[in-house]
């Protein structure tokens, strides 16, 4: 059964197979495992098998347009239209992931693509193997349903989630990347057309009016070259956007140098003006002590004693500048370290297992505030505790993680949960005052209770940034 014909048509679907199959690849070689500040880095694994399974489901098409294995046609017909659908779903959950959504937006929307997949497989799929002639069995359909349902809804999603992830990176600085990932919008919302809207002439709407066969006459090109071109220009552009990656790699490790480097350089001077400096100004102080106890003209006396007060202001603003270089802000290290050891001592004195999750980079897009970070680590001690008190939880998951916009840090319980809106005045007033810290410090506080446990999260902004150069 061949769809087209002419040598054109097999060059087409290679080329458009082959650029899909390339950003799939180059997507999944940047892969971080979450170790990234980027929600693009974090989700860009479900992007990889999108381009992967699509450039392969192209690739099938041109192996039966080819007429290589004309006998086995059908199937792969079936499994292109199958893997097409799987390839839309990749494409809907990197949308999804893109997207920063509360913990209860979240815990809905996490899964939706694989249902809408599965309800598509079922209708198309298996009723069909029971109930025989059916018109859910026919390719024609299935493809048009697939692209309908799964693959327009996940294409727009992306596009809007794109868009939004480049508004944020250019409050940030990242003039460029985020001009290519506007772009990279652009051509997913076209493609949604192309790919999802553009099927088969058919008597129902919308294939009634739009259609390859009007696509065609209007423009006068097949829509398989058009979504080609969209393919080769998302491709262009995702590799162009490749440059944010390297950048922030390049950027941890010149940042972790500089660190360490003043670090060691603050030390040095410390010993130093300790153990130099200070040490002489406090034998020139005796010196002076002794040189005015045993002056006996009244006028060098006074002279003497000036010049004591003058070393003692010069000693007490060494010690004040000692304190300044040994007594360092809380950093957002200081709070991993803190919250391993909250833990650890809610572990040991109450017997219940506790899995902190510490997804942060070492290098995040923004800093906090001593007091923010103060912040969310009384919130999650306060939530901590709230689970074991009053809900009876026999396992914990403290996470704490970093989007563009926030730090992140949430507290799962096993335990009964509650109703938020009648509780009593011991466990209401914990939940009062985490929603008072996180609004002390303009942050947003969330929580999802029902009888299969609890969720509290806190998401803290960073402090605003100051860019004084454009960044990539």
């Amino acid at each position: 059964m061949n769809l087209y014909t002419g040598n054109q048509y097999i060059l087409l679907f290679f080329i458009y197979g082959l650029a899909f199959y390339t950003m799939g690849i180059a997507s999944l070689l940047q892969h971080t495992h979450g170790d990234s500040s980027f929600p693009l880095l974090k989700s860009i694994k479900y992007l990889g098998g999108f381009g992967i399974i699509h450039g392969l489901v192209e690739w099938l098409l041109m192996i039966m347009i080819a007429d290589i294995y004309p006998k086995y046609d059908r199937i792969i017909h079936e499994l292109a239209i199958l893997l097409n659908a799987l390839s839309f779903t990749f494409l809907w959950m990197f949308g999804i992931k893109l997207f920063e959504y509360g913990e209860k937006v979240k815990k809905k929307l996490k899964n939706f693509p694989w249902i809408i997949f599965f309800i598509w497989l079922v209708l198309h799929f298996i009723i069909p193997l029971v109930y025989n002639g059916d018109m859910l069995s026919k390719r024609w359909f299935q493809s048009m349903t697939s692209r309908y349902f799964i693959g327009f809804p996940g294409s727009v999603i992306t596009a809007v989630a794109l868009y939004r992830n480049a508004k944020t990176m250019l409050s940030m600085g990242f003039t460029k990347v985020a001009f290519k990932t506007k772009g990279l919008a652009m051509f997913f919302a076209t493609y949604a057309i192309l790919a999802g809207l553009i099927v088969r002439k058919m008597d129902f709407f919308p294939a009634n009016i739009m259609n390859t066969e009007v696509f065609r006459d209007i423009l006068g090109f097949p829509v398989e070259l058009g979504r080609a071109a969209i393919a080769i220009g998302i491709t262009i552009l995702f590799v162009g956007i490749i440059d944010v990656f390297k950048w922030e790699t390049n950027k941890k490790l010149a940042i972790l140098t500089e660190q360490q480097a003043a670090s060691m350089e603050r030390r040095r001077l410390g010993r130093e003006l300790h153990d130099v400096i200070l040490q002489d100004l406090f034998v020139a102080g005796l010196r002076l002590e002794n040189m005015i106890e045993e002056e006996s003209s009244l006028a060098q006396k006074e002279g003497l004693i000036g010049v004591k007060e003058s070393l003692n202001n010069t000693i007490g603003k060494i010690r004040g500048f000692l304190e300044t270089v040994s007594s360092r802000k809380m950093e957002i290290e200081d709070l991993k370290y803190k919250l391993y050891e909250l833990v650890h001592n809610f572990e040991k004195t109450c017997h219940i297992p506790i899995q902190l999750n510490y997804e942060v980079p070492d290098i995040t897009l923004g800093h906090l505030s001593s007091e923010k970070l103060t912040q969310i680590y009384y919130v999650v001690q306060e939530a901590i505790n709230n689970a074991i008190k009053h809900g009876n939880a026999t396992k914990l998951i403290v996470t704490l993680n970093t989007t563009l916009k926030y730090v992140v840090a949430t507290v799962y319980d096993d335990g009964r949960g509650f109703d938020t809106d009648k509780i009593d005045g011991v466990s209401g007033y914990g939940l009062y005052a985490m929603r008072e810290r996180a609004k002390s410090v303009n942050g947003v506080f969330e929580i999802d209770s029902s009888g299969k446990g609890t969720v509290v999260c806190v998401s803290i902004p960073w402090e605003e940034h100051n860019h004084g150069n454009e960044k990539h």
